[in-house]
């Protein structure tokens, strides 16, 4: 979708980063941004509601609000296809219904901290930048919790440099397991009541 930069920053934020299908008793809730091999990959799609040219599904001529925040709904790829290959279900009004309750429910989720965190695990982040007024290595603005990562700015004339940078609290935690292995967890946001052991998979109750 040709979504301006803040509308696409509205509806990633209020989907919570997760596929908005909920139907009929089935809720998909698919975590849309995952971390693999220390790349961020993008599953979800910005979708129209109503279609962007002829032929497509629920598409109508006259539509000011096509490029929209108001006409995105934000799916898995799967979903996706689900929608569009069934417009006599998948209406107009069924979307923005869908899309409504999922948006309340993420809200509801965050103001009771019970959304589940972005983890991210085993990775390296490498960040190059030359040139530029401000350079930030990783910025987390969610909820998360990152295990055995690491993550390096290089910078080259740049006025300001921030490895890490975050609108939430940070908390580190070094953890001795009874299988003689040590690790470490930080988490970005509210700690979680538990963290896995990575060697053995133990599950460590951890203290706030």
């Amino acid at each position: 979708m040709d979504l301006s930069r803040r509308d696409r920053k509205v509806l990633w934020t209020k989907a919570g980063d997760r596929c908005t299908y909920n139907f009929d008793g089935e809720t998909c809730n698919t975590e849309l941004v995952k971390v693999d091999n220390g790349k961020y990959v993008i599953l979800g799609e910005e979708c129209h509601i109503v279609g962007e040219k002829p032929k497509a599904a629920r598409y109508l001529e006259a539509y000011p609000q096509r490029e929209t925040y108001y006409n995105a709904i934000l799916m898995c790829g799967v979903h996706h296809t689900i929608i569009d290959g069934n417009p006599d279900v998948y209406t107009i009004e069924v979307l923005h219904a869908m899309k409504d309750r999922h948006e309340a429910t993420i809200q509801l989720a965050v103001q009771n901290n019970t959304l589940q965190p972005l983890t991210i695990k085993d990775s390296e982040f490498l960040t190059i930048v030359e040139k530029a007024q401000r350079a930030v290595g990783m910025k987390i603005n969610r909820p998360a919790q990152l295990s055995n990562v690491k993550s390096e700015l290089r910078v080259g004339n740049v006025q300001e440099a921030i490895g890490f940078s975050t609108n939430q609290g940070l908390t580190a935690i070094a953890i001795s397991c009874s299988c003689k292995q040590s690790f470490s967890v930080a988490f970005v946001g509210t700690p979680p009541e538990s963290a896995i052991c990575p060697y053995c998979g133990r599950k460590h109750r951890l203290h706030r």
